[in-house]
């Protein structure tokens, strides 16, 4: 193993051979071959179409040397399995080793400690993070909060290096510096988060961001926000308004908008284990808290809802085209 200076060597020490052998015992048990149940799980997916082109006109053709179905298209001609043209196509390790990076993530653990725990590469948890992006990508788009719903926005800095300077110190509140998610929680349990890709939302902004998302006639608990009018007028909602005057300073307890700010708590303090994040795929990461709140609350359940997500998901991710780009900040 690469870094193991003396593993080429034919003169190991007593020493190097035993630190040898436990590395290579532990790196076993992280990285098994795939297990019977794996396979019968793959070849359990109804292949309908062929996932190159989308033709009907496909058949069985016998299993690849690893026992997972084989299937060929009679139109294009390619062979293929339930794996291709989604995140486990080519993989090099088995899909048992997606949950224990999964549970990791769902408890807000940073790719880096993910990927010392689970002995993986740094490269590996954060391409495997563009693959749980993927498979989120659309995943809050039928989301319709009903009811009574907290609504209130959430701010996160712009990267360091395009922040914007005043007499060289940085601007202060609500400034270009800035980056407004809107987010909303309705009393039945259902969650919102979407990037307004403003600082400071105008009604414009508002309305893209939520006309969707909300039920006419709704209740709206929120801080008297003036672009939050727009939806009030549009979607005839009622509403109750605690300004920030009259929650300052109250407790937790005491505070009737701590339902959202309690979510606004939980989702910050995840983007700060993974303070490097690229900008541009804000969205992204909001998909992914939104995926982390939402039910099952089981994280084993949470885990079989996202490995059943994604072998449905046409979602190839190339390592190389995702990972050998400059970063976009």
């Amino acid at each position: 193993m690469k870094y193991l200076s003396w593993e080429k060597s034919e003169d190991k020490t007593l020493s190097q051979e035993l630190i040898s052998s436990t590395v290579h015992e532990w790196y076993a048990a992280k990285h098994r071959e795939s297990t019977k149940d794996e396979i019968k799980l793959i070849n359990s997916k109804k292949m309908e179409n062929c996932p190159k082109c989308g033709s009907i006109h496909i058949v069985s053709n016998g299993k690849y040397t690893s026992g997972i179905k084989r299937y060929y298209c009679n139109d294009c001609h390619h062979s293929f399995c339930a794996l291709t043209n989604t995140i486990f196509e080519d993989r090099k390790i088995p899909i048992s080793e997606w949950i224990e990076y999964l549970m990791h993530l769902f408890e807000f653990h940073s790719i880096r400690s993910s990927a010392r725990d689970n002995r993986n590469a740094n490269s590996t948890g954060k391409y495997w993070l563009i693959k749980v992006f993927a498979v989120l990508e659309d995943i809050q788009d039928k989301v319709m909060l009903s009811g009574d719903i907290y609504l209130d926005e959430m701010y996160f800095p712009v990267v360091k290096h395009k922040e914007i300077l005043k007499d060289g110190k940085k601007l202060r509140g609500i400034s270009r510096n800035k980056i407004a998610v809107a987010s909303a929680y309705d009393t039945k349990g259902n969650y919102l988060f979407i990037v307004e890709n403003t600082s400071k939302p105008s009604d414009k902004s508002t309305w893209k961001a939520l006309e969707s998302h909300i039920k006419e006639g709704a209740h709206l608990i929120h801080d008297g926000e003036h672009s939050h009018g727009i939806l009030i007028r549009k979607l005839n909602l009622t509403e109750t308004v605690y300004t920030t005057a009259e929650t300052k300073g109250l407790s937790d307890k005491n505070n009737p908008l701590d339902p959202i700010n309690d979510i606004h708590s939980l989702a910050k303090r995840f983007m700060k284990a993974h303070g490097g994040y690229n900008r541009d795929d804000l969205q992204d990461w909001m998909n992914l808290i939104w995926f982390i709140l939402s039910k099952p609350d089981n994280r084993y359940e949470k885990i079989d809802r996202f490995i059943n997500l994604a072998l449905c998901a046409s979602k190839k991710v190339k390592y190389r085209d995702v990972m050998c780009k400059k970063d976009r900040n």
